[in-house]
């Protein structure tokens, strides 16, 4: 990768914050306490320490490989096959990412902006945006995501000064969920909550400085879980229904019913515009990603010139989806479990194996080394 399009430790963390932004919006919260209701703040502070300690032994891992993603080390592990089938893998479900995302927030803007509008060309206008946002290369996709994440951080900590009234702490209780099981055992599985670990193991390439890895990672980390954890708390402490209602973007509740005074009110449009901002970031980074993964696997030069084409295609697959049965499944149950096998069990079992090879391979290296036989000036020596 040209050193130009290499990003420092600032950027690298809001690179991976834009994927819990986005999964915030998208309801990632309303999952959470649907599975352990009032005890949904626990079980985060729970998952988010074991993910935090996932992420430290990755980081340990990932010294190794100071110039590698999980796709260079596939082929380490099991050469070029291997690597073409995690590439596909991997292909595959950043690209079904990118077309639920599409889905879900069409399903939103459309009710406030285009309630008339085809949805083909509402579909056409977000694989365009970020399909020229790749043409154009990594460097404009790594600025305009610095400079969105912090306003749409902002604006979702703005929303908690707006709906004061509304909160009552009461509604956090009983702290502890329904029950035990729910919330320390079968809550366990909502690490897939904190899915952008999964872009960590494709950032070490993409580092000017190999050193701020483990900091970026645990940093974006637990920022990301500090940023779950207060969306979920505010809408546990407005919405008493909140365990049982079906709205397809819970947080759209909360913008709904903010008011500063009687001169600043219906601000949902507004942040919806924001949301959009953020959405076009988080399509365009992991059509980078499908991008970069591709080059990889295909051994091409430039992978930018292949963006409107993967968005041709993942134009085409959208439109198939658009079944409200098949988003929820795809969001649901789908997501979860690749998150949880993919990104938790494949991705750091092979780079788990990776580092043992090296090792056994270092260490025979070094007693062949030992054990070499030299002659010098007739004199047989043992180094």
């Amino acid at each position: 990768m040209n050193i130009d399009n290499k990003i420092g430790a600032k950027e690298a963390i809001l690179f991976i914050l834009i994927v819990t932004i986005n999964k915030i919006i998208l309801n990632l919260p309303k999952s959470i306490i649907r599975s352990t209701s009032t005890g949904a703040i626990v079980n985060l502070i729970l998952t988010g320490l074991i993910v935090i300690f996932f992420v430290l032994i990755v980081s340990c891992l990932f010294k190794n490989f100071q110039n590698d993603d999980i796709i260079d080390i596939s082929e380490y592990v099991g050469g070029k096959f291997l690597k073409s089938i995690v590439g596909i893998i991997y292909i595959i479900f950043f690209s079904t990412i990118i077309c639920t995302v599409i889905l879900q927030f069409i399903s939103l803007i459309k009710v406030v902006y285009f309630p008339k509008s085809p949805f083909v060309f509402v579909v056409l206008f977000f694989v365009a945006a970020m399909s020229t946002a790749n043409y154009f290369g990594n460097k404009s996709i790594i600025k305009t995501n610095s400079l969105i994440v912090p306003v749409i951080m902002f604006s979702l900590i703005i929303m908690f000064f707006g709906i004061t009234n509304q909160i009552d702490v009461n509604r956090l209780f009983p702290i502890f969920g329904k029950d035990y099981k729910s919330t320390f055992v079968y809550g366990l599985q909502n690490i897939y909550a904190f899915g952008g670990v999964g872009y960590v193991f494709f950032l070490m390439p993409f580092l000017k400085n190999k050193k701020d890895f483990k900091k970026v990672s645990v940093s974006a980390i637990v920022f990301s879980i500090l940023f779950l954890i207060f969306i979920t708390a505010l809408l546990l402490l407005t919405f008493p229904f909140i365990s049982y209602s079906e709205e397809m973007v819970s947080v759209y509740l909360l913008v709904r019913v903010l008011e500063f005074g009687e001169f600043l009110q219906r601000t949902d449009a507004l942040f919806i515009f924001l949301w959009i901002l953020s959405s076009f970031s988080y399509l365009s980074i992991t059509l980078m990603f499908v991008l970069n993964t591709f080059k990889k696997v295909t051994n091409i030069s430039d992978s930018r010139q292949m963006s409107f084409s993967f968005g041709c295609i993942l134009f085409g697959v959208t439109l198939f989806l658009n079944n409200q049965y098949i988003i929820d499944l795809l969001e649901g149950p789908i997501y979860k479990y690749s998150i949880l096998i993919l990104i938790f069990f494949i991705s750091f079992a092979l780079l788990l194996i990776a580092n043992i090879k090296k090792k056994l391979l270092t260490s025979n290296i070094f007693k062949k080394t030992k054990n070499t036989t030299i002659i010098t000036n007739g004199i047989i020596r043992q180094k």
